[in-house]
């Protein structure tokens, strides 16, 4: 396919949209963006005998919506500098014609394809409830392999997508919404710097730069980040306080979460076996409720320091090491260095008789 050329062809620098909504009449819309996941006005205008307009100018292309009325409905778009008409019924806004715009068109051609995935995997899930209903272990098992293969196409094809159309807006915009929370490290620094220095200037591919950097931050070989959270009896704990003796293993991990419970009891082990040769664990908790997590730690029987701001996914020391999932712990050396990443079970005795001999 030819390269997608980032603005539309023209040099047209402002957007106009016009709009027919039939048998609308009298009601306010709202030219929206989205800014940091909450629809914000940008411009609003009265829908008159089904007629209303709009105009002005885009940095570059990206995503907005019409909101008409309080909540009569949205028709979102990709907007950019071109004449733009949308035309719909009034009971039938979420299956609006919209023309005029080429990253629209774009944009609607790859989200069909990908519907087509999604229909599929419904099939698949509803096939896998029959046999979950029936019992049948072999049928569970088959529906269970197809969901995943297909799965993993699907996200194979955003993949390609993406970085054949790294000169695109959709390019990050994609990424973000679709891929984001998977990537590690190496391919998301690999897709933005292939981005183009217009697609670069975005909001869209920032949100991917910050992502890098966090992760970047956190590579094995890097130095480990300080934060200060709150113990259980609410006293202020620096991370660094117990970075310098031994190996520290720097745990994030929930009360709410059961395959951070699962591995709970290898963590006892190893702090049993290890501790008194320098080996430290601290733990980070992602939960909201103070009882849960204290509970939690009476129960599985934790006496390694814990530290929360019971922020939940919000954790301070999550946000710094760019924590999208839990169980997920790091461990750094006397000398503050990162040396492993994600070590569970027997990946983390393996480590530790590694460091510390057979003996423990």
């Amino acid at each position: 396919s030819l390269p997608l050329i980032f603005f539309s062809c023209g040099d047209q620098t402002r957007y106009d949209i016009s709009g027919n909504i039939k048998n609308m009449n009298q009601v306010p819309v709202y030219l929206q963006k989205n800014n940091e996941g909450e629809w914000v006005n940008q411009d609003s205008a009265q829908v008159e005998h089904g007629e209303f307009s709009f105009s002005g100018k885009l940095e570059y292309p990206q995503m907005m919506r019409l909101q008409f009325g309080e909540d009569m409905g949205t028709i979102p778009f990709f907007a950019e500098n071109s004449d733009i008409q949308v035309v719909s019924d009034n009971d039938s806004l979420e299956s609006a014609d919209v023309e005029g715009s080429e990253i629209h068109n774009q944009y609607e051609q790859f989200t069909s394809e990908l519907s087509s995935y999604d229909k599929e995997l419904q099939k698949i899930y509803d096939d896998y409830r029959k046999a979950r209903q029936a019992e049948d272990e072999a049928a569970i098992k088959e529906a269970g392999d197809r969901y995943q293969a297909l799965s993993d196409n699907k996200r194979a094809f955003i993949r390609k997508y993406v970085m054949d159309h790294t000169g695109s807006v959709l390019a990050p915009f994609i990424t973000r919404n679709y891929l984001l929370s998977y990537m590690e490290y190496g391919e998301l620094d690999s897709l933005y710097t292939r981005l183009s220095p217009e697609v670069q200037k975005t909001e869209y591919a920032e949100t991917l730069k910050e992502r890098r950097d966090v992760l970047e931050r956190t590579q094995i070989g890097k130095q480990y980040i300080d934060f200060t959270l709150p113990d259980t009896s609410g006293n202020a704990v620096s991370f660094s306080e117990h970075v310098g003796d031994g190996y520290v293993l720097l745990d994030f991990w929930a009360a709410w979460c059961n395959p951070c419970r699962k591995e709970n009891p290898n963590l006892v082990d190893a702090y049993q076996k290890y501790h008194d040769q320098g080996f430290e664990i601290f733990g980070v908790s992602f939960d909201k409720s103070k009882e849960a997590w204290v509970t939690a730690i009476h129960k599985d029987n934790i006496t390694w320091p814990q530290v929360s701001d019971l922020n939940y996914w919000d954790s301070k020391a999550g946000r710094k090491y760019g924590i999208r999932s839990i169980p997920a712990n790091f461990l750094i050396n006397k000398d503050g260095e990162i040396v492993a990443k994600n070590l569970r079970g027997e990946a983390l005795e393996e480590k530790l008789k590694e460091i510390y001999g057979e003996e423990g």
